[in-house]
């Protein structure tokens, strides 16, 4: 039987599984790149993001990255946990120190399970993984995280130290420190910070500059 687009459009989804199977087991090409093309079109479309643009698609997540997000993550609640033994990161004291400032609302160094927060871009498809610890006071939101933007990324997981200008000395603006920003876009309160390829390094950064802000217990 002689096979077309229009002929294998019109097929059920099975007989067109059916067919692609006998397609192969003949050797008959043709047919073969008819229904594989058919089944790709038949594929559902992913749904719209929020604020992305048309056409916007998910950034994909092996199992292999999902294994290297648990050990940044591990990384960062065991450097949280450190850290709160010697300062004090309750929301009330952080109320206490933040008095007259707008809309303040504390963060918890962690998450209400007690592990590593999760970036709104992680969340919105626009990177493998953004998982952070913060801690904020006043109009400053002090931050560490590691992000992965892709699995084909050469540079690997990057560590960002985010916080002030006026303490961070190698200060990057956000826009140049996430590349998947749009032209214009913002996000948060923080204006950006400094990056390191080295989680160990950017601790001693953040350990640093938690120094010089939070309260000791």
């Amino acid at each position: 039987m002689y096979w077309n687009d229009e002929k294998v459009a019109g097929l059920s989804l099975q007989d067109v599984k059916n067919l692609l199977e006998n397609a192969r087991t003949k050797g008959n090409q043709e047919v073969v790149s008819l229904c594989e093309a058919e089944l790709i079109s038949r594929k559902p479309k992913p749904k719209p993001v929020a604020g992305m643009p048309d056409g916007f698609v998910r950034v994909s997540r092996s199992d292999r990255s999902k294994l290297k997000e648990a050990d940044v993550s591990h990384l960062l609640v065991e450097l949280a946990n450190r850290l709160s033994q010697r300062f004090d990161f309750s929301t009330e004291k952080a109320r206490a120190l933040s008095v007259g400032c707008k809309r303040f609302i504390p963060h918890k160094l962690l998450d209400s399970k007690g592990k590593a927060k999760t970036g709104g871009a992680q969340k919105a498809g626009r990177v493998v993984f953004d998982r952070y610890i913060s801690y904020r006071l006043q109009d400053d939101v002090f931050a560490l995280l590691g992000i992965l933007y892709t699995e084909e990324d050469e540079a690997g997981v990057r560590y960002q130290v985010l916080g002030p200008s006026s303490i961070l000395t190698n200060f990057k603006p956000l826009g140049e420190l996430r590349p998947y920003l749009m032209s214009g876009e913002k996000i948060g309160i923080t204006p950006g910070g400094e990056e390191f390829s080295d989680f160990e390094e950017a601790a001693r950064r953040f350990t640093w500059m938690i120094e010089q802000v939070a309260p000791k217990n």
